[in-house]
Formats: C-alpha cells, structure tokens, sequence
C-alpha cells in the first residue's frame, strides 16, 4: 500500500490520472516496541502504515489506556498534537514490525499552498481520522465488549497472534479476565 494507491483508491478525481506527489515520503521499517512518537513530543509528520500493526495509547494515572490500533492501509500520528503543535498526551508505538511512508508536516503544509491534490488528500486525512475515532466513541456506546472484540477480529483475525491479550482488553475498555470469558464465549 502506497500513498499513490490511497489517492488512486479513495480519491476519484485522481483514479485515471499520472501524477507524482507535491510532497516528500520517506519510507521506513520499524521494530516492534518502538515509540514513533513519544509521549510530550511535538507530532511533525503524518504515517501511513503499510505493514504490521501499531496502538495509540494514553496514560490515566499509572494505568495505560489503548486508544486505537491501527492496520495497514491506514493513516496515523499523535493528530492532536500535530494539528495545534503542542505536546502529545499520547504515545504512538508499533506492536510488530512496521513499514511506515512518511510525510513530514512543513513539506505537506508547503504543497498544500501549491497543489489541489495534496489539499485533497490533507482532507482525506483529516476525515480517515476523525471517522475513525467518532466510530470508535460511537462503538463504546452502543456495543458489547464481545460485539466490540469481534468486530476487532473482523479487522485482522490475525490479532490475537500479535497483540497481548491485557493490550486488547485495555482497548475494549475491559479487565483481561472478561477478555478470557468473551474468548471462551465466542470459540466453542
């Protein structure tokens, strides 16, 4: 997965046309365990994530939070941050082996004076985020912690390989023992 395949894919007017990118991308591969952006840094770029899988977390006094995982074929960065430039009361970190694109935040905000294609994307951007997290808080709502889990499951049934089951139970807001009894409620 490519930015240029996330234009072609999500942004119609671009589908049939060449073109290159007004920004710079770097590419990246990322060990597990590693923290892309840290808790009180200053967000200046923008990923996209096109292997492996990382949490966005946050800390509640001792206790860490799992706000969100993210997939392949999904932007990501601590937004907030990156939106207001000041430090992040959240922490970005890879669960596996990452490969990450790169945009940095001036090079964008640069080409978005220039060019239509990069202010469109900067809104697809925009919009991929915030979808994300109104469908997260609206999933709190409404849905179980089993509804929720397998609906995670839908996502990458490969998870529960990856991710250690206290990291998900935080993510479904739930302790990891109710995570075991949802498990052995849903496989027979």
């Amino acid at each position: 997965m490519t930015i240029e395949t996330i234009i072609k894919q999500h942004l119609p007017a671009y589908k049939d046309l060449d073109f290159s990118l007004p920004f710079e991308v770097s590419h990246r591969s990322v060990t597990a365990n590693t923290a892309l952006t840290k808790y009180g840094a200053i967000e200046n770029k923008i990923f996209l994530l096109t292997e492996g899988i990382v949490q966005i977390s946050i800390v509640k006094g001792e206790e860490e939070r799992i706000l969100e995982f993210v997939f392949p074929g999904a932007f990501f960065c601590a937004y907030t941050s990156f939106l207001l430039q000041q430090p992040s009361d959240v922490q970005v970190t890879t669960l596996t082996t990452c490969s990450v694109s790169i945009i940095q935040k001036e090079s964008l905000l640069q080409a978005n004076q220039a060019s239509l294609l990069s202010s469109h994307l900067s809104l697809h951007i925009a919009q991929q985020l915030f979808l994300s997290r109104a469908k997260r808080e609206k999933d709190f709502l409404i849905l179980s912690a089993e509804e929720r889990y397998k609906a995670l499951l839908e996502k990458d049934a490969n998870i529960v390989k990856h991710i250690p089951g206290n990291k998900i139970a935080s993510y479904l807001g739930i302790r990891a023992e109710s995570l075991s009894r949802i498990r052995k409620a849903i496989i027979p």
